[in-house]
């Protein structure tokens, strides 16, 4: 792909997607701050602290992913990310402090953030395979298993103790 122009359409979709994500991981980190300052969950806390450690490491990752195409890094957040953003904000705004409620809320709204992060880079790992960028979908896949790592451990805290605390409240 050259520096000043895509090959083709899927190559610039691709570096579209990619804009995209790298924005997403970007905005995120303040989300993910926002949500763990509000959690009352130590456990909760955790998975929150653990998850920014790596969305640092996927924005670094999609930093060389940038270099390895040619293009410079740049970044663009999407309508969605804003409004998964405004439904976290609005769990915390609607939600007792230091409730199991609350924290419910913001598994949800973690987990939304997750799944659009788990659809981006499926797909960016798709078009990196079909444009044959094999180094750039190594990495992606590899952001795409912590991201559903990250799903998987959110989805247990959930069902196995966040869920049903707060249906005692």
């Amino acid at each position: 792909m050259s520096q000043n122009k895509p090959d083709s359409r899927l190559e610039e979709l691709f570096l579209d997607e990619l804009r995209e994500m790298y924005g997403a991981e970007q905005h995120q980190m303040n989300v993910l701050l926002l949500l763990k300052k509000a959690a009352s969950s130590l456990k909760l806390q955790n998975v929150l602290a653990s998850h920014l450690d790596d969305t640092r490491e996927h924005i670094s990752r999609l930093e060389i992913v940038f270099e390895k195409i040619g293009h410079p890094v740049q970044s663009r957040i999407s309508e969605i990310v804003l409004g998964i953003t405004r439904a976290a904000e609005s769990v915390i705004a609607s939600t007792e402090k230091d409730t199991a409620t609350r924290d419910a809320g913001i598994i949800v709204a973690t987990q939304q953030l997750e799944h659009y992060e788990i659809t981006s880079y499926g797909s960016l790992a798709q078009h990196a395979r079909t444009l044959e960028y094999d180094d750039v979908e190594e990495i992606l896949e590899l952001s795409l298993f912590e991201e559903k790592e990250a799903d998987d451990l959110l989805t247990a805290l959930a069902e196995n103790y966040i869920n049903t605390e707060a249906r005692r409240e």
